[in-house]
């Protein structure tokens, strides 16, 4: 283990929310190192993302461009906590709805390209533009370099490097050289995203596994709501290299196209759950409707249900290019060629879709601040929860990571600043190295992918949009198996030490225990169903006090506790 000089602020991440943490750690003085997973542009949440960022009318007016002015802040928080099934952190909410539209200012002032978004589901108001990812990725990596930020690629982070209480650091794995190393800084920002790669149908990239969640966890923050996983609707099931994409969803609801859902027997289920807006309803309904009909005995062969545009004259589907904001003439679809599906399409043939694992909703708990409760420990982005509740809006992860970026970015130089960590020997370093490498201790025993795979399906079958109780005992028992019997016979099967993806995934798989157990235990517990967690056992909402779900590493034991929500901007119905 090799060690480094000390960084006032780390941050852990390079998509939108870590680069924008980073340029204003930068700006308010402090030297900022960006620690990433993968290639910074290349890997992340941010390159996949539709890049919306949504913005009350009368923001996006008070910046220059044209919106509803009636279209006021108080309506987007409105909308966002109804959508969140008043599930929100309120808040974070009204930090996120009052400060986006500085950051949007900033955004154009850096001379990225956008175009003003229509009404979105969920929305009273066109409030939002539209910022393709990768655009969004490539201006925010010149910005942070142009700020004199430093990066550092291809570095698996595992454990926070703590003292007496603080986190002063991160130790990982260097993949390209294969190392195991400890960087010191004053302060460390989490912005590693979501951990939707531990389901099994996703839209997200791989590396989104949930090590910051795990991380934090285990340096004594709090986990919340870590039950809300946010399904896309309509996702290819087929064939395998297509699976888990968007493009039926960006073909059809999303864009305002009325393709309609039907299950097996041709019924349109949808008139079941919103007779008047059916196929355009909100994320977390949609998928709701599309696993309820799979779960019933109603879905497709591939365990989905069916999406036909063959109501609609084929003029339609042809002239769609010529507005959409993602679709070439050509049917390029994020380096997708797409033109069999659609000509299949155009021959009037249904296909299958299903809900995909899109955003995790629940995650660290932070105040508008970004603070994690941990000395020195700071969040934003996906990797948070409670900024959604139990349904995010479109739009919102983008105004969500540009202002929480902005807040820990800041919040973390001035600590560094203040509270400097003098001593920066780790009292757990030596902890923290044998845990990293573990998986070397054995030359032949079960390969990490598999346990992978494992993983994945059970947290398919337990934690998808529709649960039971039977499911999630199902899933804790099965889990504790895996832990005990499968976990300590992981193996890298070559003894090379760069570029060994065993290793990388056994680290992935500690992560994915953390992560696959506190949603087990807040699904498990939260005995109602409410936006993105629906109990088919129990189908009613609650009526009740509605609660949080907090989970905290005791003694190496995951807990579950409840908080009840706040209401102060929005009251309750």
């Amino acid at each position: 283990m090799t060690e480094a000089v000390t960084w006032d602020v780390i941050v852990l991440g390079g998509g939108a929310a870590g680069l924008v943490a980073a340029y204003h750690a930068r700006q308010a003085g402090a030297s900022v190192l960006v620690v990433n997973k993968g290639l910074v542009g290349r890997s992340g949440a941010t390159i996949t993302s539709g890049g919306g960022v949504s913005i009350a009318g009368e923001s996006l007016v008070a910046i220059g461009l044209e919106a509803d002015a009636s279209d006021t802040e108080e309506r987007f928080l409105q909308d966002t906590v109804v959508a969140g099934s008043w599930l929100n952190d309120q808040q974070l909410v009204q930090s996120m709805v009052t400060g986006i539209g500085e950051e949007m200012r900033r955004l154009i002032d850096w001379g990225i390209k956008f175009t003003v978004n229509r009404r979105a589901p969920g929305h009273s108001s066109g409030r939002g533009v539209h910022i393709s990812g990768v655009d969004m990725q490539r201006a925010l990596t010149r910005i942070a370099q142009q700020a004199g930020v430093s990066f550092r690629e291809d570095f698996q982070s595992t454990q926070l490097l703590r003292r007496e209480g603080a986190v002063v650091g991160v130790l990982g794995l260097d993949r390209r050289s294969g190392t195991v190393e400890s960087i010191h800084g004053h302060s460390t920002v989490l912005a590693t995203g979501g951990a939707t790669s531990n389901w099994s149908l996703r839209t997200a990239p791989e590396e989104l596994s949930g090590e910051g969640q795990r991380m934090a966890v285990e340096a004594g923050a709090t986990l919340i709501d870590m039950e809300m996983m946010q399904f896309l609707p309509c996702c290819l099931t087929a064939p395998a290299l297509w699976r888990g994409l968007q493009f039926p969803w960006i073909l059809g609801p999303q864009s305002g196209v009325h393709a309609w859902l039907m299950n097996r027997f041709g019924e349109r289920f949808m008139a079941r759950w919103d007779p008047q807006r059916m196929e355009l309803a909100t994320r977390d309904m949609v998928s709701a409707a599309s696993a309820t009909e799979v779960y019933e005995g109603r879905g497709s062969p591939n365990g989905g249900v069916y999406l036909s545009w063959k109501h609609l004259p084929n003029d339609i589907i042809d002239n769609f290019p010529s507005t959409s904001r993602s679709i070439s003439a050509h049917w390029q679809w994020e380096g997708f060629d797409m033109t069999p599906l659609v000509e299949r399409i155009k021959q009037g043939y249904a296909i299958e879709v299903a809900p995909a694992a899109h955003f995790s909703l629940g995650g660290v708990q932070v105040d508008t601040g970004a603070a994690t409760g941990v000395p020195g420990l700071f969040a934003c982005g996906e990797v948070t929860g409670a900024m959604h509740g139990a349904n995010r809006l479109s739009g919102n992860a983008g105004a969500q990571v540009l202002v929480q970026g902005r807040v820990a970015g800041q919040a973390a130089a001035n600590d560094a600043r203040e509270r400097r960590a003098r001593d920066r020997r780790a009292q757990n370093a030596d902890e923290a190295v044998a845990v990293t490498l573990a998986p070397f201790e054995r030359t032949s025993g079960i390969a990490p992918f598999e346990l992978k795979e494992s993983l994945s399906q059970l947290a398919e079958r337990a934690l998808g949009p529709v649960r039971s109780a039977k499911a999630l005992d199902e899933g804790l028992a099965q889990l504790a198996d895996l832990r005990n019997n499968v976990l300590p016979q992981l193996a890298c099967r070559t003894p090379d030490r760069m570029w060994n993806r065993d290793w990388s995934d056994a680290l992935e798989c500690q992560a994915a225990f953390t992560v696959i157990e506190s949603a087990l235990l807040g699904a498990r517990g939260r005995e109602y169903s409410i936006g993105a967690h629906q109990r088919h056992d129990h189908k009613h909402a609650d009526s009740g006090v509605l609660s949080h779900s907090l989970v905290n590493d005791e003694g190496g034991v995951l807990v579950r506790r409840t908080r009840t929500v706040a209401f102060p901007w929005v009251a309750r119905p």
